[in-house]
């Protein structure tokens, strides 16, 4: 009865169903199932899916949202305008909590289009002790640096006639140099300024050399001689009301860019990528040059890829993410997009994530797709035997160095925080830069079946270019320098009561899924070996017989 062969037959067929349920379970039907409920999960649908919509409308309602400034205060300003090394020493952060939500929402069929609304509020108690809108900063002077820039652009647009000769540079920047060391105190400035964080950051200040230029470009036009000369030349938007903020009109308003994106409604590969900015597929043309990647590309009428929009905006990507592909982004406050790479799996509290980071190579003018970065490299770039760009001879292209002229319209430099990832004689220009991989990287922590970002920092340097000008007292004897103004962290993560709730979502259900599956398989595998096991002692029973 023991060695039954219908016994035997029956365990041996159920425990083989048991392991091809377990399999097929697990790697068959639970993974549709759990596909098809995550793209249901994520559809950006008002009517279907409220609370992701309205998730999505507001993010910040749900993750709070920070950005933190931290200022580069400058500890020896007279010594640095007597030509020694500049010091610098970080105060902050200023942690301003974000409001952020989608304004002007339209639909038509799988593309949203949107305003993005964003204002600020200082969070004490996440800023430094010492950190309050009116805490004193010394910091160089955006506003003088960019007239001087400015003036040399003045000067190579304007068309003297020879009856004229006159050096434009010199007579703005001589008269400009008379009136902010003199005694009109409306005009008086330096190289450095001292003001208050509010005002550097969103209210703005009013330097007397940007309102002496104004003033004189106003006088000029007026003239029956320089008036046609210069009556095209365009004043940069952050600068036009004679006041300076880095963000400037940027609080409590929808002026930070309108946005058409796929909504993944037929193609979830496409889910929330960025379509148009400011109505255009396209960044302006004025924002970058158009050098490709090769010079046969180049000879071929191809571009580069400095003016596309990729990616998203860096919350959200399409579910399913895969480690060996980068995740790209469009940042506005970079002006393009960029690109991270994957670099390692990241545990947060049982939730497992994709940890993707910015590499040096983004930034780097030796990758050969930047070179539609630098301005005006078509004038310094060389070809090599191999069919390669040659930027040797183009030395104001630095690594790890953004230049947002083009952007901005006035001179100003993008890096990673403390010039992390760029030349070492960028750091050591600078005593109190100490660039820290942990602390200054961009990077997101992306929970991969959904997409999500969880946690994630996009931090950025705001500098200006220090250079010697013959024409202003405080420029002669400088050292000629990246300077740092400021860094920026903007960064949000993830509650632990949200986290725990995505936990239940996401780990518990495949957990159970798991257990339930390693049960059926090891059941039917226990059963099968206690069938090896019977027809052992079967064959055994029946040797003694025999004997």
């Amino acid at each position: 009865m023991a060695c039954s062969t219908f016994i035997k037959t029956g365990l041996l067929v159920f425990g083989l169903l048991l392991i091809a349920a377990g399999v097929l379970l697990k790697w068959g039907l639970f993974p549709g199932i759990v596909k098809s409920m995550v793209i249901d999960q994520l559809q950006l649908n008002p009517q279907e899916n409220e609370e992701i919509w309205e998730t999505w409308v507001e993010p910040s309602s749900e993750i709070p949202v920070y950005m933190k400034f931290t200022f580069f205060n400058v500890t020896n300003p007279e010594e640095i305008k007597n030509g020694e090394k500049p010091s610098v020493q970080e105060i902050g952060p200023f942690a301003y909590r974000e409001t952020r939500r989608k304004e002007g929402i339209q639909i038509v069929e799988d593309e949203i289009q949107y305003g993005s609304y964003i204002a600020y509020d200082l969070d004490p108690s996440a800023s430094c002790s010492e950190c309050t809108e009116d805490t004193q900063i010394t910091v160089i002077n955006p506003a003088l640096v960019g007239i001087v820039a400015m003036v040399k652009i003045i000067a190579e647009q304007i068309e003297l006639p020879p009856e004229l000769p006159l050096n434009i540079e010199e007579f703005i920047l001589g008269a400009l140099n008379e009136e902010i060391t003199g005694k009109n105190e409306t005009f008086i400035d330096d190289l450095f300024t001292t003001q208050t964080a509010n005002e550097l950051i969103f209210e703005g200040y009013r330097p007397g050399s940007l309102n002496y230029l104004l003033a004189l470009l106003e006088f000029l036009k007026n003239d029956a001689t320089f008036g046609p000369l210069i009556g095209d030349v365009e004043i940069p938007e952050i600068i036009a009301d004679g006041s300076f903020a880095f963000f400037k009109g940027k609080n409590g308003t929808a002026d930070n860019g309108w946005y058409k994106i796929n909504s993944g409604l037929y193609d979830i590969t496409k889910y929330q990528h960025i379509l148009e900015y400011n109505g255009k597929p396209k960044l302006p043309q004025n924002w970058w040059g158009d050098l490709p990647k090769t010079p046969s590309a180049n000879r071929s009428g191809l571009t580069g890829m400095c003016h596309d929009l990729a990616g998203t905006d860096g919350t959200q990507y399409p579910p399913f993410v895969p480690k060996d592909q980068d995740l790209w982004l469009f940042s506005s406050d970079l002006c393009r997009s960029i690109y991270l790479s994957y670099h390692e799996d990241h545990d947060m509290n049982g939730v497992e994530t994709y940890q993707f980071r910015v590499k040096s190579e983004v930034l780097e003018f030796t990758n050969p797709e930047n070179a539609c970065f630098c301005p005006g490299v078509e004038q310094c770039v060389k070809v090599d035997e191999n069919d390669e760009w040659d930027f040797s001879e183009c030395t104001h292209c630095h690594d790890g160095m953004l230049d947002l002229t083009g952007c901005q319209g006035a001179p100003v430099i993008i890096s990673l925080p403390h010039f992390l990832n760029a030349r070492q004689s960028m750091v050591d220009s600078i005593d109190g830069l100490k660039p820290n991989e942990t602390l200054h990287t961009t990077y997101l922590n992306i929970e991969p079946m959904t997409g999500v970002a969880l946690d994630a920092h996009k931090r950025i340097q705001v500098n200006v270019p220090m250079q010697q000008n013959q024409y202003l007292d405080c420029l002669k004897k400088v050292r000629e320098a990246v300077f740092p103004v400021v860094w920026v962290d903007e960064g949000a993560s993830i509650g632990d009561e949200d986290l725990k709730e995505l936990k239940a979502q996401l780990v518990t259900p495949f957990l159970g899924v798991d257990i339930g599956v390693g049960f059926m398989i090891g059941v039917g595998g226990l059963i099968l070996v206690v069938l090896a096991v019977m027809e052992v002692c079967c064959s055994c029973g029946k040797k003694k017989s025999y004997a």
